[in-house]
């Protein structure tokens, strides 16, 4: 027997995606029926994988991302805010690490795999833990701490303690359950994509031509230094530094609009005095100091592998190498003339 999709119980058809009733989520994540072959993620009938332009950093994980809607349904399409996702739909992010990075075609080790569901009070979020045989994965609400080694692309073994966090945890990004929001779904993330979505008929407007529409760039690819350090902080940093994230009374905002030139150089930390750094401010004064990076308390935040007093606070244990050495660049570039008196 030949199944149109991928089998299980034996020649017995996987079926459609399974949504679980609300506040009822399933035990383990293959009930949901998103992926047709466990950890291999060939998306099931309906369900559609994207990627955004620029990558929020999680210890090296490498991503997976898979939408489904229910039949009929569209996403409320808007140039500049995330998109709205209608009640029902589903939103997956897989955590993996390659076997090796110089040969794809060892595979990977999937970790988790997260959910967003739309229900009708807002977003609900599970977490799933695959198990050591890549067969399943299982619902988890504490969290777990797994580790977890891998041969990176310069061909050095790599290592660390990788954090699944717990339920609560992911509202600490993604906002409270009835104002919580996508991160990667939105049109400055998706780049040519945004059209693709629009052909199949899953958006509820027609989007601005291409032309006129603003794609974030990779942060460690070839734009010009200070869009690609606004990029990766607007990824990295916004969903708790921006008007409505958790840390949006802080008054230091990191979302694209909020970093571009022009705009009140307090709100990108510029001779701002810190308001909750503790102890991880080495020492100095100001969030930001043009063309001082070691000056900036920003960049020591980044740099700490302290738990209380790192940033981001949550998804990693260990700093992004890279990332911090872009947004040193840029401090560094900056211009000095612009300095803070007392640094």
């Amino acid at each position: 027997m030949t199944c149109a999709m991928a089998c299980s119980d034996g020649d017995a058809p996987l079926g459609p995606v399974n949504p679980a009733p609300a506040g009822e989520p399933w035990d383990m994540l293959s009930q949901w029926r998103l992926f047709t072959d466990g950890a291999g993620h060939s998306p099931n009938e309906g369900v559609v994988g994207y990627q955004v332009e620029s990558q929020l950093f999680s210890d090296y994980a490498l991503k997976r991302r898979f939408v489904w809607l229910p039949e009929g349904a569209t996403v409320a399409y808007d140039d500049n805010e995330p998109w709205e996702l209608p009640v029902g739909a589903i939103v997956a992010k897989t955590f993996a690490y390659p076997i090796d990075a110089r040969d794809a075609a060892l595979g990977q080790r999937a970790i988790e795999t997260r959910l967003m569901i739309r229900e009708t009070t807002g977003w609900a979020v599970h977490t799933y833990i695959w198990d050591d045989d890549q067969q399943d994965a299982e619902r988890k609400v504490a969290g777990k701490q797994v580790p977890v080694s891998w041969i990176d692309a310069e061909g050095t073994s790599r290592s660390l303690d990788y954090l699944v966090p717990n339920t609560n945890e992911c509202f600490e990004c993604h906002g409270e359950a009835d104002q919580a929001r996508t991160l990667g779904l939105r049109t400055r993330q998706l780049g040519a994509q945004v059209d693709a979505w629009s052909a199949a008929g899953y958006l509820d407007a027609t989007p601005a031509p291409a032309a006129e529409r603003y794609t974030l760039p990779d942060p460690f690819g070839t734009a010009p230094l200070a869009d690609r350090a606004r990029s990766y902080l607007d990824v990295n940093c916004s969903h708790c530094h921006s008007s409505w994230g958790v840390a949006k009374d802080k008054t230091l905002h990191l979302d694209w609009d909020s970093t571009a030139p022009g705009g009140d150089p307090a709100r990108l930390g510029v001779c701002k005095l810190p308001t909750s750094a503790g102890g991880a401010h080495c020492g100095n004064t100001f969030d930001l100091v043009p063309g001082n990076a070691d000056a900036s308390v920003l960049i020591c935040r980044m740099e700490t592998d302290d738990i209380e007093n790192q940033m981001p606070p949550l998804g990693r244990s260990v700093p992004h190498a890279e990332g911090v050495a872009l947004i040193r660049e840029w401090i560094d570039a900056m211009d000095p003339s612009d300095a803070c008196s007392g640094e």
